[in-house]
């Protein structure tokens, strides 16, 4: 009698393990192609295709399921705030760096003045040039006066071509450098709106 009553109770025993395990599965609830419910005990292809949701055994859902092109929109905007968050991480460093180097207005001044004392050289130097090309090109006109109804000299008239490329070149290096002179002084600007709010920031953390 023993012998026989052992089995049995090992075996209704297995019988409430898989019905309790059975209660607690999950159940798959997603549309089909025609846009049905239908609910499966497992991940389908209708539930990739069109989507759904898990759902516990007490009627809670757990997550949704989301479509492929769901998933790789979820992807491509993971990868956005990803690559987002080394971009603001990038601009902290660079922040951090340029208050290293410009703690304040006067030192952010000082280097602009830095920056432009060569265009501002070289405009200068060159407008000297000019000025002694000027003097020049008087002495070559007077000579020229002498000779009203002929041509001029060789040795005349290839100083005087001398002297206009030598001012044309001087006159285009002054042109460059105030070029130059208007892109230094936009950066520092730009640079200086940038630089406002973290002085303000670091000013009011002391």
């Amino acid at each position: 009698m023993t012998l026989t009553v052992h089995p049995l109770r090992s075996i209704f025993f297995c019988f409430l393990l898989c019905a309790a395990q059975g209660a607690h599965a999950d159940i798959y609830l997603c549309r089909d192609a025609n846009g049905t419910l239908v609910s499966s005990d497992r991940l389908t292809n209708d539930c990739l295709t069109y989507g759904g949701k898990v759902i516990g055994s007490d009627g809670v859902v757990r997550r949704r399921i989301l479509t492929m092109r769901e998933q790789a929109q979820e992807a491509q905007d993971k990868e956005a705030a990803q690559a987002l968050s080394r971009q603001q991480r990038e601009r902290q460093r660079e922040d951090r760096a340029l208050l290293l180097r410009y703690p304040n207005m006067a030192a952010l001044e000082q280097a602009r003045r830095n920056d432009l004392d060569r265009p501002n050289s070289l405009i200068q130097d060159a407008q000297k040039q000019i000025a002694t090309l000027e003097r020049q090109l008087k002495l070559l006109n007077i000579d020229a006066q002498f000779y009203p109804q002929g041509p001029l000299p060789l040795e005349l008239r290839t100083k005087l071509d001398e002297n206009k490329v030598l001012t044309k070149q001087e006159t285009d290096l002054i042109s460059g450098q105030k070029t130059e002179i208007t892109r230094i002084n936009r950066e520092y600007d730009a640079l200086r709106a940038r630089m406002q709010p973290l002085w303000t920031r670091t000013a009011t953390g002391r």
